[in-house]
């Protein structure tokens, strides 16, 4: 796999190649058996999906590094983008995959859904 164009201003990459079968995974802030997202706002949120994620990286049997392309869905985009940002950077350091954000209406007390894509090993 290979990020380009990554950026110091933004912490995604333009564009990732990559070869093999992927996972695509829809994420909430709404912990596993629970029917409301963790408290805190946005940032408790993002963290709880990644929480989630890393557990499903676990499982396939990959790193973060797999990680290709995130497409976040903002309840209010301009307001939450920047902590959202911290939290990602945060999240994936120094292999920032690709990203979109958009600003939606979400379902009642979500603040962030997130859509991310990971290559797998050819062999799973």
């Amino acid at each position: 796999m290979r990020f380009l164009r990554t950026s110091a201003t933004f912490p995604f990459s333009a564009a990732v190649i990559h070869n093999g079968p992927v996972m695509e995974a829809v994420l909430t802030g709404i912990p596993p058996g629970d029917s409301a997202p963790v408290p805190g706002g946005v940032g408790e949120e993002m963290r709880e999906i990644f929480r989630q994620y890393d557990d499903l990286l676990k499982e396939a049997g990959v790193e973060r590094t797999a990680v290709v392309s995130v497409r976040l869905y903002l309840q209010n985009v301009v307001r939450d983008i920047a902590e959202v940002n911290a939290i990602y950077r945060e999240y994936f350091g120094d292999h920032p995959p690709n990203r979109r954000a958009y600003g939606v209406d979400l379902q009642t007390g979500m603040l962030v859904e997130a859509a991310i894509v990971a290559e797998l090993p050819s062999s799973l």
